[in-house]
């Protein structure tokens, strides 16, 4: 099991919360009523396969355990069912450990975590660029640059339906840093811009652009600039 320290909270991972206990009793009480009925064997092959497309509806409704994060710096756990692309911006749902369900902009809170199994625990900020309000994962954290990306609509926990409908999509990464800018990072000019903004580490703004620095490798480039700026204030 994978448990993590997320500020005061402990996040124990465990699979999703997929309404596991009906998934387990409605096949079998079903399958129960499937024989019970004396209708032809026709009807019985359309009665099962309307029951196995239920119990896959359970299934489906996954949730991950996880927490919200208010501006007022207080941890409210509880289940994290989806992140959805809307029109007007992102959600996400939000359930409560006492099961009342709530959907939240990013405008309403400081942020969100939640554990998976294969990638830990995932952690998403609110923030506020030209007019809009976005939740971005938090990819790579550092000294000098944070790395930000927006939800991945090929996650099973992101409802990516709208955004790929989009006719003007936004940009997947996005940097911060510590005095508070926050800019997207775009695939047009990413050589020259990032070299101009990772310039106070010039072994790694000389090679933006070069194999293993280029868009794709932005949480990589961005781990490295950190790393050497570390290094380099630890030296004066």
């Amino acid at each position: 099991m994978l448990l993590e320290l997320l500020g005061e909270v402990y996040i124990d991972y465990y699979p999703p919360r997929a309404y596991i206990s009906l998934g387990l009793v409605l096949p079998l009480f079903f399958f129960y009523l499937i024989f019970q009925i004396p209708k032809s064997e026709n009807m019985r092959w359309i009665f099962t396969l309307f029951i196995l497309l239920l119990v896959a509806s359970f299934l489906r409704a996954e949730a991950y355990r996880g927490f919200l994060h208010t501006k007022d710096d207080i941890r409210l756990t509880g289940y994290i069912n989806f992140i959805q692309y809307r029109s007007n911006g992102l959600v996400i749902q939000f359930t409560n450990d006492f099961g009342d369900e709530y959907i939240i902009e990013p405008n309403r809170v400081a942020g969100f975590g939640f554990a998976t199994e294969g990638e830990g625990v995932l952690r998403y900020v609110s923030r506020f660029h030209q007019g809009q309000w976005l939740f971005l994962r938090v990819v790579e954290k550092g000294r000098r640059l944070d790395l930000l990306r927006l939800p991945d609509n090929s996650r099973q926990w992101v409802d990516g339906t709208s955004y790929r409908y989009s006719g003007d999509p936004l940009p997947m990464f996005w940097l911060e840093g510590h005095n508070q800018f926050i800019m997207p990072v775009f695939r047009g000019g990413f050589r020259r811009s990032m070299r101009e903004l990772l310039a106070d580490v010039p072994e790694v703004a000389e090679k933006i652009g070069s194999r293993g620095y280029r868009y794709r490798n932005l949480p990589d480039i961005i781990k490295e600039y950190n790393q050497r700026a570390r290094r380099a204030s630890r030296q004066l």
